[in-house]
This record gives structure tokens, sequence and C-alpha cells, in this order.
């Protein structure tokens, strides 16, 4: 797996698949929600580079779901959700002016 840049076709969001010292990191530039592939390969049985591979192949298809959290209505969180229903619920628990978005990557949205 290449070290890679990923930009949404609506050029909102950057996806960065990094590998500092060897430890392959991927998330969305400018946020703190990051995954590595250590982990995608533990939770997939497969091997780490075929493990990032798939996550980013779902995410750039619009497989995969990303959550948008807005706080005052900027955005504070994005990240790639396995349970969308549950990532809306903890948001009432949040700033009473705490919302979430969730759409694909071509920038799509999804209702929850």
């Amino acid at each position: 797996m290449p070290v890679g840049e990923y930009v949404t076709p609506d050029r909102q969001f950057r996806f960065l698949v990094i590998c500092p010292d060897g430890d392959w990191t991927l998330g969305f530039d400018g946020f703190p929600w990051h995954t590595h592939g250590s982990i995608l390969a533990s939770l997939s049985g497969k091997d780490e580079e075929t493990a990032i591979d798939d996550f980013v192949a779902h995410l750039t298809s619009g497989k995969s779901i990303i959550a948008v959290k807005r706080i005052g209505g900027s955005i504070t969180d994005v990240w790639v959700t396995d349970d969308p229903a549950d990532d809306a619920l903890s948001s009432q628990y949040g700033p009473d002016d705490e919302t979430m978005e969730f759409r694909r990557w071509d920038g799509s949205s999804v209702e929850v």
C-alpha cells in the first residue's frame, strides 16, 4: 500500500494514508479520528496491506459511510463509521449545538 492522499470529489475532505516509522496510519487531514493498519488487519483477519487497500477501496467507492460532527456549525471531527445509528444517538449527549451528518465519499447524503 503506497502512502497516499485521497480527496473527495467535492474537495471537502482529504483522506491520508501515511506510514511514519513503519506505523500505517489512516485518517482525514486536520481531524482527530484515525485508525492504524494493524487494527484494520486484526479486525479483518487479513494482512495489513490488504486490509488497508480494502478499507480505502470501500471508502472511495462509497461503500463506507462517513460521519461528520459539527459543533456550532464548525466541523470538529470526521470518521468512517461502523454504526451510523449509534453515532447519531451519541450526539444527543454532546453540546446543544452539536449535529451529526452522514455522507458517502461522493458527497451524497445518508439518512440515518
